[in-house]
């Protein structure tokens, strides 16, 4: 499934995360947090700009514990 993930991620904005209780580090892609974004919002409207909401929470694939968005400035 992660070889799947990698391979459709190219060329995508990748969002890090980082589970607290395992440590395990792993870049989102753009295009999985706006699917969960819709989800989350489905039938209310339309996503806002992913650097303006607040991130999902997601599971980790290690450990199974909360995963959380980390934010960095790549400036």
């Amino acid at each position: 499934m992660l070889k799947e993930l990698e391979e459709m991620s190219i060329g995508q904005k990748l969002y890090d995360y980082e589970c607290n209780s395992c440590g395990f580090k792993k870049g989102v892609p753009e295009f999985l947090i706006e699917e969960f974004r819709q989800d989350l919002i489905f039938g209310f409207e339309a996503v806002a700009s992913l650097e303006d909401e607040p991130m999902p929470e997601l599971i980790c694939p290690n450990c199974g514990s909360k995963f959380e968005y980390k934010k960095t400035d790549d400036r």
